[in-house]
């Protein structure tokens, strides 16, 4: 999961190599693994496996409890968040890393070269792989969770049964974050639906700019405030590049201004990421020929305009 989400978020659609650090697998594991360590429906800790807890789960219980639900909080202290991520990539160089491209007895090596050492620091992707999991990645994410979630259920079947949604628990967007933005973004839009500019009533929704289905994207400038009515409307689709152009100028002009508030919030923020997520996304459309949603039932074909937007 972490190699096609930064195959997206480093990547590019050249079919060139890329290389990825351990230390940026592991804040994508870190990412993962939060809400997971929450107590499932105010109970207890999912086991992830048959043995101990991962390390990974073992310290963000520990990071947890000096920082409560604020991971935001957690990247703030650096010094300590440097720590944190050490160990969790000294942990992911010496097993995923080493053993992803282990098949039973055999070593397949098809992502990237075999690691030369016990624990290797970086990987780097095969030409064409990174394109691969940007061009494919939602099959990769759906399929991943899927195997994920059966998992978790097989190792908890006491706590959670078979009927609890334990998909939206492990995966499910993070609520919190949205309501914290409600205030901050309903001032900044003057109380005006983001997408028809109609004044809001009290059926205000936080949208994910960039859908959620379409990309797990919970950082603070992926958000806007809309009518339920729009919100509903829009659905898991992307907007249309005149909603795109006014998107993009909100964050270059009230960027660094959200990203204090985001801060004071604890809402998690990366401009950056969040930018070049956005023109992963409208290049798959527009190599797909895919459309995007402009109003009520309205969608149109992208013009070749997100391009220069994003760029």
């Amino acid at each position: 999961m972490a190699l096609a989400d930064l195959s997206v978020e480093c990547g590019d659609d050249s079919g060139s190599c890329l290389e990825l650090e351990a230390e940026r697998i592991a804040e994508k594991f870190v990412e993962y693994y939060w809400r997971q360590t929450l107590p499932f429906l105010g109970r207890e800790t999912l086991r992830q496996n048959t043995g101990k807890p991962p390390v990974v789960v073992s310290l963000l219980r520990k990071t947890r409890s000096k920082y409560g639900d604020s991971l935001s909080a957690a990247h703030r202290d650096q010094a300590d968040w440097r720590n944190v991520i050490g160990k969790i990539a000294a942990n992911v160089r010496a097993m995923p890393m080493r053993y992803l491209q282990n098949v039973g007895g055999d070593r397949l090596p098809f992502l990237y070269d075999p690691p030369p050492s016990r624990a290797p620091r970086k990987i780097v992707l095969y030409p064409g792989v990174a394109f691969c999991f940007r061009r494919f990645h939602g099959l990769v994410a759906e399929l991943v969770q899927a195997a994920w979630a059966k998992w978790v259920r097989q190792q908890n079947l006491p706590i959670i049964g078979e009927s609890s949604d334990l998909h939206e628990f492990l995966f499910g967007a993070k609520r919190g974050a949205l309501l914290l933005v409600k205030g901050p973004l309903r001032d900044l839009q003057d109380n005006l639906c983001f997408y028809c500019q109609k004044p809001m009533s009290n059926q205000l929704d936080i949208d994910h700019f960039v859908p959620w289905a379409l990309y797990s994207l919970d950082l603070g400038h992926n958000f806007v405030a809309a009518h339920r009515e729009c919100n509903l409307a829009k659905r898991d689709r992307l907007a249309s590049e005149e909603h795109l152009e006014v998107w993009v100028e909100r964050n270059n002009r009230f960027g660094k201004g959200l990203a204090s508030e985001f801060d004071r919030l604890g809402v998690l923020h990366d401009v950056t990421s969040t930018i070049r997520i956005a023109h992963w996304a409208y290049s798959a459309a527009s190599v797909s020929a895919g459309l995007t949603w402009q109003t009520k039932q309205t969608l149109v074909p992208l013009r070749g305009k997100w391009s220069s937007l994003l760029a």
